[in-house]
């Protein structure tokens, strides 16, 4: 009976014509692909089907509204009462009151308002239930927020995740796979003297990744003006989430960065009661950028998001693009701890990171919980940082475009599309051309090689575009009005970042 079925099927196809050999590939390639979609499946059904629900239903994540930001003022005063417990800090003329910034909450007030999300999911005229509140009839719960982010929680069907899989998920793979065997070769090479890494001032450096990242958000105060200490930028990171050399999680009650704005070059940093000097502080500020700090805006880009298939008819480039961050979100969180035990078998990672504790989830968790904080006092950075004079300004873009064209994203919230799509692909285009080699980071130092290990990796593997896709990401080109009207405007204050602005988490 199966022998018939499939002389007929070869014989409606006209694949009786194709040479044998060809014929056999062919097959082989289908029974591959077959087992894979098999073993996609179990992967759905263990992670997915049965322990999600849909941003329709009451008890997921987004359902609520996102979790309300921390006041500057609550930041500010983590930030003092833990400084109090270290003597050092003591005679930090930065940890002052933070001038009055009422005129940017004011501006900062008008965007939330344009942002804020339809109740519905559905686009208008298609179930969508107009003067409701509430989480009603699976509309969006409009009264209730979240009472922390999360990264992972969303639910997809199964086609959208076999979809991932097979046309996202392989080409990932193959990006950290090639890129770790590079390190791994170039390790080697160091290691007995036959290579050297590219010469790096850690000074700048430092300087660099607090003003030309999104941790330029620690930015606490500067000096005031005609300070005996010059023109100096702190950034503080209360509650700093760190990994120590045993590979056991850690939180240190706060790491101090003081960069001087003129020159753009670190002056000093301090981890508690440890002086650091900039080698030490770059493995941090790294640290911190993959584990604690870029989590958040993954976990704020699900509420920005829309999978529902309504929309597919009325926007499908945005649904795509929606479907792509919820994908990444679950391969960055729920598969990239899966990937540890490899790499400590090949030598990259020490075996401490594969520990049942879990250091590093612990680290992306503390972050996400942590939530962001209220920093309107940024635009002082806005005339020494080339990303938060872009970022200043296209978020009013994206808020004013996102207004006029709201209802195309249904039940979506504009701050955080705006944070899961710019600041999320610019984020990673800066830290690529930041770092520029991985070797720079230190695995032999005493007290914070481990996780110059996984910052390595992270660097080579996770950063970069990857290759292949067949569908398009980028807001240049998407030939969507809403992007392209988005895309037009950046590219007049900024085209080199505007060129790398991605409608989704794919990176």
């Amino acid at each position: 009976m199966i022998g018939r079925a499939i002389i007929a099927a070869l014989l409606s196809c006209g694949l009786y014509q194709v040479p044998i050999p060809t014929l056999v590939g062919l097959l082989v390639l289908t029974f591959v692909y077959l087992y894979y979609v098999f073993w996609v499946f179990k992967k759905w059904n263990k992670d997915i089907s049965g322990h999600r629900t849909t941003r329709r239903n009451k008890h997921s994540p987004s359902n609520l509204g996102m979790p309300p930001i921390k006041t500057l003022d609550e930041n500010k005063e983590l930030i003092l009462t833990n400084s109090k417990h270290h003597e050092q800090f003591d005679t930090c003329e930065l940890l002052n009151d933070v001038k009055d910034m009422a005129v940017t909450r004011k501006k900062n007030e008008v965007i939330r308002e344009r942002a804020k999300r339809t109740m519905s999911l559905a686009v208008k005229g298609k179930s969508m239930i107009e003067g409701l509140t509430g989480a009603l009839l699976g509309s969006l719960n409009m009264v209730a927020a979240a009472d922390e982010l999360n990264m992972d929680h969303i639910y997809i069907p199964f086609p959208d995740f076999l979809w991932g899989f097979t046309f996202i998920g392989p080409f990932s793979y193959l990006l950290w796979r090639y890129r770790t065997i590079i390190l791994r070769i170039r390790q080697f090479l160091w290691k007995h003297g036959l290579i050297k890494p590219m010469d790096c001032d850690y000074e700048a450096m430092c300087a660099t990744l607090c003003l030309e990242q999104t941790q330029a958000i620690h930015y606490y105060a500067c000096t005031a003006e005609g300070s005996s200490l010059g023109n100096i930028a702190g950034f503080f990171f209360a509650n700093f989430a760190y990994v120590d050399n045993d590979c056991n999680y850690q939180v240190a009650d706060l790491f101090a960065v003081d960069i001087d704005l003129d020159t753009k070059r670190f002056v000093k940093a301090k981890l508690d009661d440890i002086n650091l000097d900039a080698k030490e502080a770059l493995i941090l500020l790294w640290f911190n950028t993959i584990a604690a700090q870029h989590v958040k805006l993954h976990a704020m880009a699900n509420w920005g998001v829309n999978v529902d298939e309504a929309l597919a008819d009325v926007n499908p480039f945005f649904r795509q693009s929606s479907v792509v961050t919820v994908l990444y979100n679950y391969f960055g969180y729920t598969s990239f701890n899966g990937f540890l035990k490899t790499w400590a078998e090949e030598g990259l990672v020490s075996p401490g990171w594969t520990k049942p504790e879990k250091p590093l989830i612990q680290a992306f968790n503390h972050g996400i919980k942590g939530n962001v904080w209220q920093h309107a006092q940024i635009v002082d950075l806005a005339k020494y940082s080339e990303f938060v004079n872009f970022i200043v300004q296209v978020r009013a873009i994206f808020s004013a475009e996102f207004q006029k064209h709201k209802e195309m994203f249904p039940g979506t919230d504009g701050e955080a599309m705006f944070v899961g799509t710019i600041l999320h692909s610019l984020d990673h285009s800066l830290m690529d051309w930041n770092l520029k080699d991985p070797l720079w980071l230190d695995v032999d130092d005493p007290r914070f090689g481990k996780m110059a290990e996984i910052g390595r990796v992270v660097k080579v593997g996770f950063v970069a575009d990857i290759p292949g896709l067949y569908f398009h990401k980028r807001f240049k080109g998407s030939g969507h009005p809403f992007y392209e009207a988005v895309y037009r405007k950046a590219a007049k204050i900024n085209k080199k970042f505007a060129d790398n602005m991605d409608t989704c988490i794919i990176k």
